[in-house]
């Protein structure tokens, strides 16, 4: 039988790990400062890097954050206990969903299955994620409803 997580203590992971992903996103926002810096040496460094792809992992992962805030909300506000692969496959589909775009602004297309390992795996990786974050959102939203229509 699979751990259950009580609701509360399952939304303290999610509304960690969506913390940890803004931060993240943050840090991304400051990397992509890097090409309006007049003269810099670090704008030449990183001339191969395509910034407009990179703003969409960025904003990926603030989108992300968000929907584990979402996630934790209605674990609480239902009350609704969570299995532990359940919350830790939204916690990982947080996280991976927007490395294929992250990947793709360094110029690894993640998004086909062909090329290096690199490419491969993280071309898995993302499809597990969006898996994963289909069936726990299809688990959480049938629970919630469920209480909600009594």
């Amino acid at each position: 039988m699979a751990e259950i997580f009580e609701p509360t203590r399952a939304a303290q992971w999610l509304m960690f790990s969506g913390a940890l992903a803004i931060f993240w996103a943050s840090l991304l926002g400051l990397f992509m400062m890097i090409p309006h810096l007049q003269m810099s040496t670090l704008s030449k460094a990183t001339r191969s890097v395509n910034f407009r792809l990179l703003l969409s992992a960025h904003l990926d992962w603030i989108m992300l954050a968000f929907m584990q805030g979402l996630a934790a909300g209605l674990l609480v506000l239902f009350d609704l206990s969570a299995p532990v692969w359940l919350v830790a496959g939204i916690i990982f589909g947080g996280w991976m969903n927007a490395v294929p775009y992250f990947l793709r602004a360094f110029g690894i297309n993640a998004f086909v299955y062909g090329g290096e390992t690199i490419q491969k795996t993280a071309f898995i990786l993302g499809g597990i994620s969006v898996f994963i974050l289909t069936i726990a959102w299809g688990i959480l939203a049938w629970k919630a409803g469920a209480v909600l229509l009594g």
